[in-house]
């Protein structure tokens, strides 16, 4: 039996295994182009959970799509975006099957230097742009991942799996860009490696094939089970997600299904083939309070099981309380505030968290139900200003000409950041808005 390194263990007990970075999805339409997810950054870690909320409209749909490979057309991932998977074990995986596809890095940094590649004619990226203050901080794998390398003559166009150390032959880092994936690569991370959890469980069941064959069918594609071997785990799964009498219940048909059974069911395909990343897309929205319950224990349940990753979206204040560890508010776009659960709901920061949780019952003042005014906007402009301004109580001049974008909401505080013109809070106003106005002019240099 192989050791694993300190560096190898490190990354697998601590490290996120989904690095999201700059991420960007647009569609482009006759009359404009819809700038849906707008510079979106986050990491998703084994065994724990990332709410993303924000009203309907704000990009987090996309976002969960984005990361599956579902953007269909118009809407493409934009250049700059980086969706890295890290898991140490896929990547070797990915490698070993995917060799043609596959880039030895340490190579191309032997033989390049990031700074006089950034300076070629035509090359537009800063290190603003990939969240670096300076061009020393960077490596070429950056420049790969936000996908800069077909410009520069360092990959082709299907290259996707990306190893940055080796030892006598073995990968011991690495990571692939999935926003790069397509073909058989694509399905094998789709599914295999990221499952997804959507909103209504009738459009992700064929009323036409029984429960089980939809479950055997994903077994099939991606642990190549079939005939009895496959049944049985069918029934197996089924009776993982709480599911009785499974045995008779593999047979059924969605229709005969109640909603929070057939949500169980649509959890079980998620889970036939073992991924390590599940992105629950507003899993309980259709369903009764008591269901919907029963839905987040068992998540809950399955999580520390199998040591999941979740990313878990929803509109729903009240269900990211009691089932994220970590919170990214979504407005626009954008990501306007970023904290632990328990942060956020005692110290909410953006006006826009405030409002959220002022409209929960039983958290605001009086008998009247607090509202946000107005609607979530079309972020269909490059932004220059604050996309919330015109709803915000809080807004200043300054809101209507500068972008903010996030930062500590004080300083030394890296672990709760708002993109608001208000922080850091422990600064002058003149020095945040200079900060602010900064940080926008550097991203926007090409």
């Amino acid at each position: 039996m192989s050791m694993e390194s300190p560096a190898q263990t490190a990354r697998a007990d601590t490290d996120p295994i989904v690095e999201v970075r700059n991420l960007q999805t647009a569609f482009y339409t006759d009359k404009e182009v819809i700038r849906a997810v707008d510079g979106v950054s986050f990491d998703l870690t084994p065994g724990e959970t990332v709410g993303i909320v924000g009203e309907s409209g704000s990009g987090k749909s996309v976002t969960a799509r984005s990361m599956m490979g579902l953007v269909d057309n118009p809407g493409v991932i934009l250049a700059g975006s980086s969706i890295r998977f890290t898991h140490l074990e896929t990547v070797r995986e990915f490698a070993t099957k995917f060799s043609r596809r596959t880039v030895d890095v340490e190579e191309l940094e032997a033989e390049h230097d990031v700074r006089s590649l950034l300076e070629r004619p035509g090359i537009d990226v800063t290190p603003a742009q990939l969240g670096y203050d300076s061009v020393e901080s960077m490596t070429i794998a950056d420049l790969l991942a936000a996908g800069y390398g077909d410009q520069l003559g360092l990959t082709d166009g299907d290259d996707c799996v990306f190893i940055t150390e080796q030892s006598s032959g073995e990968v011991v880092d690495g990571f692939i860009e999935i926003t790069r994936l397509e073909g058989k690569p694509q399905r094998a991370m789709r599914g295999g490696k990221i499952a997804m959890v959507f909103q209504d469980p009738l459009t992700s069941l064929n009323p036409v094939y029984t429960v089980g064959n939809q479950i055997k069918e994903a077994l099939r594609l991606h642990q190549d089970l079939s005939g009895r071997a496959a049944t049985k785990e069918a029934i197996s799964l089924l009776e993982a997600v709480g599911i009785p009498d499974s045995r008779r219940r593999v047979a059924e048909y969605p229709h005969q299904f109640s909603g929070g059974m057939r949500q169980r069911a649509v959890i079980a395909m998620a889970l036939a083939c073992d991924p390590e990343v599940l992105i629950c897309d507003e899993p309980t929205t259709a369903l009764d309070v008591t269901i919907q319950a029963q839905i987040l224990e068992l998540l809950e349940e399955l999580q520390e099981k199998r040591d999941l990753a979740i990313m878990f979206i929803t509109h729903d204040m009240g269900v990211i309380a009691e089932v994220a560890d970590r919170v990214n508010v979504m407005y626009a776009g954008e990501t306007v505030e970023t904290a632990d659960v328990h942060t956020l709901f005692a110290n909410p920061k953006h006006p826009y968290t405030e409002g959220l949780l002022q409209s929960i019952p039983g958290r605001q003042e009086g008998d009247r139900l607090q509202t946000i005014e107005g609607n979530v906007p079309t972020p269909n402009e490059p932004p220059t200003f604050c996309r919330f301004a015109p709803r915000c109580p809080k807004a200043f001049e300054s809101c209507d000409s500068v972008h903010p974008v996030s930062v500590p909401v004080e300083s030394g505080v890296d672990d709760h950041t708002a993109a608001c013109l208000l922080y850091p809070e422990d600064v002058s106003e003149i020095d945040r808005i200079e900060r602010h106005s900064e940080t926008q002019s550097t991203e926007g240099e090409h």
